[in-house]
């Protein structure tokens, strides 16, 4: 006698429901499980230094020999800083200074000391401080005093006459001064080496702003770059010495600056083609960094309007990733772990990056389709 079950309803759909989950399960179970497996190329970076010419002469750039069209400009800046001592007590002297006297006559000519000398500009009075002999159509350096104390014997660089003289004798026997007295006016504090040295090189540094100034200004907008200027001290002076008691003093420069305008993105891509062009058989070039640009000057011909400048850049550079490293072939049931050091065991490749999906899946499918190799930089 057969025997027949009776299932509730409930129980009948609950059963089907189970077996459709179960198929599910089994089919997400082979078909979903995916690894994308990303490698990166092992990075390198090189500085690259190449010699570029430039040229005044030149009217387009030359890529092959490496040489670009400049344009030269040159401009001269002179500053003045006057330096004013403060503090303590100023006494009234005699001003000192020394004097070039020159002698266009074919016979000497002799000074006795005190001899009045009569300076051209405003007919302050000096005296000579000892017997002076002028050798025929030659010259001698000698030291004079202010006949009166006080800031009118302080005087700039100038002419001196020799008040005894005829007029048509001054004209052939006289002196000049190439730097200012001083002593005057005496202030309590000494002026130290130190005190000159920054007062000059403060009117070293205006000279040069103010040629650098008029260069940008005869650029009209062209770019100027402080490694391809060249500032050129023509002088430098100041107008005591060390151990002067001087109340005020000068510091004075005067600068030649020369500079080539050249476009900096014409360099660049001089300096691009030579990081391509050291690129090895088994890497590609990426890119260069912009930051890492330079340019130094090494030889200049201002005569002949050529420069060779030295300019280095920074390329990145990617190894090759051949057909064998991206293989799916021998990746199946390969954990996470295993497979960072199966890629990164080959040169060519520097990092990996690995997904598993979905969430509970912690090794790589067996198969080959749904295992994802890819090359990213």
């Amino acid at each position: 006698m057969a025997i027949q079950v009776f299932l509730p309803k409930r129980s009948v759909f609950a059963l089907i429901t189970l077996c459709v989950l179960g198929g599910i399960v089994i089919v997400l179970g082979t078909t979903l499980p995916h690894a994308t497996i990303t490698v990166h190329p092992k990075i390198t970076q090189r500085n690259v230094s190449k010699d570029i010419l430039l040229s005044s002469k030149s009217t387009t750039p030359d890529y092959i020999h490496y040489a670009l069209p400049a344009k030269i400009i040159t401009q001269e800046g002179t500053a003045q800083k006057t330096v004013q001592q403060s503090g303590g007590d100023i006494t009234q002297g005699n001003s000192k200074g020394t004097v070039t006297f020159t002698n266009n006559q074919d016979t000497e000519q002799r000074l006795l000391p005190h001899t009045h000398l009569r300076y051209e500009p405003n007919g302050t009075m000096f005296l000579t401080d000892n017997p002076v002999i002028i050798p025929p159509q030659g010259t001698v350096d000698a030291s004079i005093t202010a006949e009166q104390t006080g800031s009118s014997g302080d005087v700039a660089p100038g002419k001196f006459l020799i008040d005894k003289f005829s007029p048509g004798l001054q004209k052939v026997v006289y002196a000049v001064s190439t730097s200012q007295f001083s002593g005057g006016q005496v202030g309590a504090q000494t002026i130290s080496q130190q005190d000159i040295d920054n007062a000059k090189k403060s009117a070293l540094d205006d000279a040069t702003a103010q040629a650098l100034d008029k260069i940008k200004q005869q650029a009209g907008g062209a770019e100027i770059r402080q490694d391809l200027l060249s500032v050129n001290t023509e002088s430098n002076d100041a107008s005591v010495q060390a151990g002067s008691h001087a109340v005020s003093y000068t510091a004075s420069a005067t600068v030649q600056a020369k500079e080539f305008i050249v476009d900096s993105h014409d360099i660049v891509s001089l300096m691009t083609l030579a990081l391509r062009a050291d690129v090895a058989p088994d890497e590609e070039f990426l890119s260069y960094d912009p930051a890492s640009f330079s340019l130094k000057i090494s030889q200049t011909d201002w005569a002949t309007g050529q420069a060779k400048v030295s300019a280095t850049l920074t390329g990145t550079y990617a190894k090759k990733i051949g057909s064998t490293e991206l293989s799916e072939n021998n990746l199946a049931g390969l954990s996470k772990q295993e497979l960072n050091d199966h890629f990164t065991s080959f040169p060519s490749i520097g990092s990996v990056d690995i997904k598993f999906w979905p969430f509970w899946v912690s090794s790589t499918p067996s198969n080959l389709s749904q295992i994802n190799v890819e090359v990213a930089h």
